[in-house]
């Protein structure tokens, strides 16, 4: 249950249809724009099974090449979720929720990838989680992940991304029936260099 809390906070054949899944990775990859500092801003709705109201927050996130993911939620509570190679925490206001270190938690690493390939939208590294199918036109592209892992796809049974130069979306369906979509925007890359406060998100 924790392992499952930390993959969604924030929370993805053979012959020719191997070639055709390797085709689209790659057009999709050429595509997306990877800059060393991404920040953006982020709407998640999660659907709880059994609730007639999905759940709603919104907040800005920060990634950065080599040194993780910053996700901080603003609505309807302040919280952060920081995500670097080397650990997971969580803090609401000065607080801290949860910390979990690689040393003593060795998926903590796992998780961390997954997280960051998904919001930074690494194809190649999905590749190693996933199954990937899809559908690219001119100006959009779509990703159907399946888990090739027996523990994640005891998680989700299926994660979709959508974007164009960006991951726009994350829709992420649940084996329990919940259902989390994420829509992100406001993506940009300038500065290219982080600000001081924005250095002190990783400390």
């Amino acid at each position: 249950m924790k392992h499952r809390a930390l993959i969604l906070a924030c929370l993805l054949s053979v012959g020719s249809a191997s070639t055709w899944a390797a085709d689209i990775a790659s057009s999709v990859k050429e595509r997306l724009l990877r800059p060393e500092v991404l920040r953006g801003e982020f709407e998640q709705s999660k659907q709880v099974n059994g609730f007639k109201k999905p759940l709603l927050s919104r907040g800005d996130f920060l990634v950065v090449n080599e040194r993780g993911v910053v996700w901080r939620t603003r609505e309807p509570f302040a919280s952060v979720l920081k995500l670097t190679r080397d650990e997971i925490v969580a803090t609401q206001g000065n607080d801290v929720a949860f910390k979990l270190n690689a040393s003593k938690e060795p998926s903590v690493r796992v998780i961390n990838g997954l997280l960051f390939s998904l919001l930074n939208g690494d194809v190649s590294k999905l590749g190693e989680h996933f199954k990937i199918e899809g559908e690219a036109n001119a100006k959009t592209w779509k990703l159907v992940l399946t888990s090739r892992q027996a523990a994640l796809a005891k998680l989700m049974s299926k994660v979709e991304l959508t974007g164009d130069q960006y991951v726009r979306r994350i829709d992420i369906d649940e084996t329990n029936g919940d259902k989390t979509s994420i829509r992100f925007s406001a993506q940009n890359s300038e500065p290219a260099k982080l600000s001081r406060e924005e250095a002190t998100r990783f400390d």
